[in-house]
């Protein structure tokens, strides 16, 4: 395999074979791609799909630091399972976990099931995967709460928290379609009490 990095090059000509392969090894491994921060610089979400801007520069020894090129068409991941999902508005500038699959994914993310790598190519960019809800620390969330799970929003203006036993709900209700039914009754606009006198009257408190 020919050096193309000067340095690596003189390494392999002046420290002997050991140092070649060491090199070589090197030059190889910067360009196999595990995992990395990235930052969401549009989403479609009719595919699912996103472009994503990876978040951790490349140092070249002749150019310095470069940004990687902006990955496209990624599959967005959203928590679910059998027939229920966790989804969210994802926009412009979330930030991301991009995973990067050791074979190509072409043919997987078009049908389905098991499938052949579409080209041989081995932990590429073209490959990735992003997964949304990390935060670098400035952009982490404010004022997290360790009692329960919490769906919330970002600034916490509105959430649902569920801890041992208790629901908390924070925010206004629209319920639409369906019932609700509480201890056994259904609150509607059929919902009837009995034993009372109409007129002008106003009730007393729940009991």
């Amino acid at each position: 395999m020919a050096a193309t990095d000067p340095l690596q090059r003189d390494a392999q000509v002046m420290g002997g074979p050991e140092q070649a392969h060491a090199a070589q090894i090197e030059g190889r491994l910067k360009d196999l791609h595990t995992c990395l921060p990235g930052i969401i610089v549009s989403f479609d979400p009719v595919t699912q799909t996103a472009s994503v801007q990876p978040a951790v520069q490349r140092v070249f020894t002749d150019r310095g630091a470069v940004n990687l090129p902006v990955c496209v068409d990624v599959p967005v991941a959203f928590p679910g399972g059998g027939d229920f999902w966790l989804t969210f508005p994802v926009k412009h500038g979330d930030e991301c976990i991009l995973l990067f699959s050791e074979r190509a994914i072409d043919y997987w993310h078009v049908n389905g099931g098991t499938q052949l790598p579409a080209e041989y190519r081995l932990h590429d960019l073209s490959d990735g995967l992003a997964q949304v809800g990390l935060n670098s620390q400035p952009k982490r969330l404010s004022d997290l709460q360790m009692d329960g799970a919490e769906l919330r929003t970002r600034d916490r203006g509105t959430y649902l928290r569920l801890t041992n036993g208790t629901i908390y709900l924070h925010g206004n209700v629209v319920q639409t379609g369906g019932s609700i039914t509480s201890n056994g009754k259904v609150i509607d606009n059929t919902h009837i009490h009995t034993g009372v006198t109409p007129g002008g009257g106003t009730s007393g408190p729940p009991a």
